[in-house]
């Protein structure tokens, strides 16, 4: 039972029962506690006042011990800390109430000019990266030896020391299953040869969810090295377990598994040219070969699969081949590819399977020319899943043809929504998108087109903190909110200056 509840015991149960019991400490916090000890007559003002000073010491990073402390003080600061009273109150405000994008800014401005977090936001800082994995590794750059000191006292602040890439022994044998998967994880970046030998080694004494969590760790370095345990790993007693070495099998594309799929999809294929046309088609196997199940390939399928039996045995050896090797069999591109597949009795089945490809192998070129190709009732894909695949200007290609579009096609706040999860925390828009997205969306309030819009009150704000200070005019003037029936946008339009004025204090002092 910590102090603070033990004061609150006391004052439910009454301070004659049990004596007011004080946390030892150092410093000036000691003194007052004991000068409060000596000088406060009544036992419950006593518990009051003692409660409400270890509350406020909490919000400094205090944490009372029931035994004196043995560790040393903090080691003195190494780089230099802000003192500018605008930025210092700038920093409190995005710690405060500043959407998260502009949290990763001013760290990393703070890490631009090798400088520490100040004190007195450490605790509130190592809090949101305790609630926010995302934020972690743009904090330990400029905690400072404070910082790393407070982590060790604190046991809600220990995931900065995994941030120095150090391999804890202790993690893998004796941590939880999600810690075991993040140490492999860690040990696959830095020695791929043991990490694929501790996993080999610990498969008999791991449930079928942590074998197919620790094997998704391959993934990391995949090579032919790890064709052998893939291999075994093919006949696991799991079903999930089986299908993760499958799909990394597949992977490789000089390994067995791929060239033996190639060997039962190839004779299926038929090119002819009649004329001066080239056709192309292909027939799904009529029966299920038993070898393939040692391939991880499903005779039967569940009820609810759209497909019939051959397109499901065909989607499944389909989604196997490597996306290159469509395009060396059929002389095709991927566009003439996805067109043709279109047009076939199997279309579903090609079309599931090479998107199932698409994503393993982040193919740009098939991203973008499955983007290009108008959706379909039977085939359907998350296309921003897509559109991140590509390249940044790529990217902003297909967001400026959406915006064009208007909101019947996607509303704004979803599709800036969208824009800032494509982008990250710590990655600029261009300035003419940026000037694209304002000038739509004054326009669209002025013409009463975004009332019901509830996203965008929010995801504009982030989207704020993503544009380059060029852009910051467009940000701040022409917001047409004078009117009654754009008031109700006022606010967002206040959260999005207050985010521009403190970017700009960001820029001035730190860069």
């Amino acid at each position: 039972m910590s102090l603070l509840q033990q004061l609150a015991t006391q004052a439910l149960i009454g301070s004659e029962r049990t004596s007011p019991s004080l946390p030892p400490a150092q410093g000036a916090l000691g003194e007052l506690l004991s000068e409060m000890k000596t000088t406060t007559e009544l036992p419950d003002t006593l518990v009051l006042r003692a409660a409400g000073v270890l509350s406020i010491g909490a919000l400094a990073g205090f944490e009372p011990l029931t035994v004196a402390p043995t560790h040393s003080p903090s080691p003195l600061a190494s780089r230099p800390i802000p003192d500018n009273k605008t930025l210092l109150n700038t920093l409190q405000e995005i710690l405060d109430d500043a959407p998260q994008p502009l949290w990763v800014e001013a760290l990393q401005a703070l890490a631009r000019c090798e400088m520490q977090l100040p004190p007195r936001l450490l605790p509130a800082f190592l809090n949101h990266g305790a609630r926010h994995k995302e934020l972690r590794p743009h904090l330990a750059p400029v905690v400072g030896e404070r910082g790393f000191w407070l982590a060790g006292l604190n046991p809600d602040w220990a995931y900065l020391f995994s941030q120095s890439q150090v391999l804890e022994e202790h993690l893998w044998e004796t941590g939880t299953r999600e810690q075991r998967t993040a140490f492999l994880q860690l040990q696959r970046q830095q020695d791929p040869a043991a990490a694929r030998q501790r996993l080999q080694d610990a498969l008999g004494d791991t449930d079928a969810r942590e074998r197919a969590l620790l094997t998704e760790t391959l993934r990391t370095g995949l090579t032919l090295e790890d064709e052998p345990l893939l291999n075994r790993l093919l006949g696991d007693r799991s079903k999930e377990v089986r299908q993760v070495a499958a799909d990394l099998l597949a992977g490789l594309s000089a390994s067995g598994y791929v060239q033996r799929m190639i060997d039962r999809v190839k004779p299926q294929l038929v090119s002819e040219r009649k004329l001066l046309r080239k056709t192309l088609t292909l027939e799904p196997p009529e029966t299920f070969d038993p070898d393939w199940k040692q391939d991880a390939i499903e005779e039967s399928r569940a009820q609810s699969e759209p497909l019939g039996q051959r397109g499901w045995w065909l989607y499944q050896l389909a989604r196997t081949l490597p996306l290159s090797w469509w395009e060396q069999a059929t002389g095709f591109t991927p566009a003439e590819l996805l067109k043709w597949a279109r047009g076939s009795d199997w279309s579903l089945a090609l079309l599931r399977a090479w998107h199932h490809a698409l994503l393993r192998e982040a193919n740009r070129t098939w991203a973008g020319a499955l983007l290009a190709q108008p959706s379909t009732k039977e085939f359907s894909f998350d296309g921003f899943k897509l559109i991140n695949l590509l390249s940044a200007n790529e990217q902003e290609d297909f967001w400026l043809a959406l915006l064009d579009a208007g909101q019947k096609q996607i509303a704004h706040g979803d599709l800036l929504a969208r824009v800032v999860q494509s982008r990250g925390l710590e990655t600029q828009v261009s300035t003419q998108l940026a000037r694209k997205v304002f000038q739509r969306i004054k326009k669209d309030l002025a013409d009463d087109q975004s009332k019901w819009d509830y996203t965008l009150r929010n995801s504009l704000v982030d989207f704020a903190c993503l544009i380059p200070p060029d852009c910051f005019a467009d940000a701040i003037h022409g917001w047409p909110v004078d009117q009654p029936n754009t008031q109700f946008f006022a606010d967002t339009v206040a959260r999005v200056l207050r985010v521009i004025e403190q970017r700009k204090v960001l820029i001035e002092h730190l860069s």
